[in-house]
């Protein structure tokens, strides 16, 4: 089950429904795992940097520099009778969510001053193109690094 919603920070969920043990898929991820966050020179090509415990697990997509657009991943392994449940969650780094809102909220601010103090309209529509402009490139990178990092965990777990 895949489901994406409409909201102002992308984020996007993800049911797997496998047939392989818990154990089996959490040992998988851990050995997919570092805990560097870039890939160095001297290390073999481990996909994921983050956490991995038994029946939770916290990655995120290693790349040789920074991306500030990669989905973290949040997940949760679930044990069933014919195997597991493995739920995802992609959202963007907190971080990066602080200083979108940050932003989005300065250009807000700076558009209503622009319209109610000096009754430029001119400004105020600029700050909303400048705003859908950045929501815009934000969206669209973190979907496409979302197919990339969608990609990694289902070549592991599967």
């Amino acid at each position: 089950m895949y489901r994406r919603e409409v909201t102002l920070l992308p984020t996007c969920e993800e049911t797997l429904v496998l047939p392989r043990k818990a154990k089996d898929i959490a040992q998988r991820l851990a050995v997919s795992t570092s805990d560097k966050p870039f890939l160095q020179a001297d290390e073999a090509e481990l996909l994921f940097s983050g956490w991995v415990k038994p029946d939770r697990f916290r990655i995120a997509l290693r790349m040789r520099r920074p991306n500030h657009f990669i989905p973290l991943v949040i997940g949760t392994i679930e044990p069933t009778n014919s195997g597991c449940l493995v739920s995802l969650s992609y959202q963007l780094f907190p971080v990066t969510r602080y200083l979108l809102l940050g932003w989005t909220l300065f250009v807000l601010f700076g558009g209503l001053v622009s319209l109610l103090v000096f009754h430029n309209h001119l400004l105020a529509v600029i700050g909303v193109a400048i705003l859908g402009l950045m929501h815009y490139v934000t969206r669209f990178n973190f979907q496409f690094q979302l197919r990339l990092t969608r990609e990694a965990i289902h070549r592991v777990v599967a």
